[in-house]
């Protein structure tokens, strides 16, 4: 939710008219029996912790000083927005690409009328930005310099590889090209794999990992069994998009820290719902008369993407792990 806060009672009006045009938050530092009062500085730390895009009403020297002690990372820092009070112009001042700020920034004027004015250099050369692409497409940036120096390098004129091992829809911007051993480009994959002398890898979060343990199984033995696996089948972690298992793990402490350890969902399905799962999978009696079905990382996988698996059941100490891929595609448009 994009929050929205203003200092004046012209900038109030204007504040209302946002959250009435496009379902914004409202805040204010005065009495307004429209908005929600607050304090400034309790208002940015909350914007900052729950990653939400922050829209000021005022001017940019109050939004400059209020989020320049929490600023940390151009890839994590939510967007940031300037809008003086008169409503004539919109200005991105902080996580224009990957927290969307261009993006909003536009939307916001064409719901008041105002003019956006964009800063960044990729956009204003209009020149293909890797990190805005990686963003729509779900995708995992791992080499945050490389990606910079594409950027410089499009914005030089020059020619960048690509590589994808996934659909590609859309024109290819101008600039890139599908060509091997170039100095630089990016790599669109779960495989780790260098294509280029400089590659970037941009990760899609499409696999998911099934899991079955043991009772009482620890984190550690279910971490070193998922990257054991992922390791020897060449396999980026980052591509992990989510977790399943059967429903009697819901409550296993060592499934749910190695979740939270790696900020992934934890899904469960009961055993019925497991045996919906089509496919051919590695069947255990001892599995069977346990929790009701025949298999559950194998089958947990592939019944959450209803994909192929592209890691077997492979077993771990007290635990097995397993690894489905769902479809996936990316977008040049």
């Amino acid at each position: 939710m994009t929050r929205v806060i203003s200092f004046t009672k012209n900038g109030n009006n204007l504040n209302h008219i946002l959250c009435e045009k496009m379902q914004f938050n409202g805040f204010s530092v005065l009495e307004d029996e429209r908005l929600t009062k607050c304090r400034l500085k309790e208002w940015v730390a909350e914007g900052f912790e729950k990653k939400q895009c922050m829209v000021f009403v005022g001017a940019a020297g109050i939004a400059v000083r209020s989020i320049a002690p929490y600023i940390k990372d151009k890839l994590t820092d939510p967007a940031v927005i300037v809008i003086d009070e008169k409503g004539e112009f919109v200005i991105p001042i902080l996580g224009g690409h990957v927290g969307g700020g261009n993006a909003i920034g536009k939307e916001i004027s064409q719901a008041i009328s105002a003019k956006a004015v964009i800063t960044t250099a990729t956009d204003v050369n209009n020149v293909f930005a890797v990190d805005v692409f990686a963003v729509r497409n779900n995708l995992i940036i791992k080499e945050r310099e490389i990606a910079k120096k594409i950027s410089a390098e499009l914005l030089n004129g020059r020619k960048i590889g690509y590589y994808s091992d996934i659909e590609i829809k859309g024109n290819i911007p101008q600039n890139l090209a599908k060509m091997e051993n170039a100095d630089l480009g990016f790599n669109i994959s779960i495989v780790k794999k260098n294509c280029f002398k400089e590659t970037l890898h941009l990760v899609p979060k499409q696999v998911v990992l099934g899991i079955g343990c043991k009772k009482g199984t620890a984190e550690k033995d279910i971490e070193q069994a998922v990257f054991k696996a992922f390791e020897e089948y060449n396999i980026d972690i980052l591509a992990v998009a989510e977790v399943a298992t059967i429903d009697i793990k819901k409550n296993e402490k060592g499934l749910i820290d190695f979740c939270k350890k790696m900020n992934l969902k934890l899904r469960c399905f009961s055993a019925e719902e497991l045996k919906k799962a089509e496919g051919c999978f590695t069947s255990s009696d001892f599995v069977k008369k346990t929790t009701g079905v025949d298999n559950v990382c194998e089958r947990a996988a592939v019944f959450v993407c209803g994909g192929e698996l592209i890691i077997k059941k492979t077993k771990g100490e007290g635990v097995t792990v397993a690894a489905a891929l769902r479809s996936w595609s990316v977008d040049f448009e």
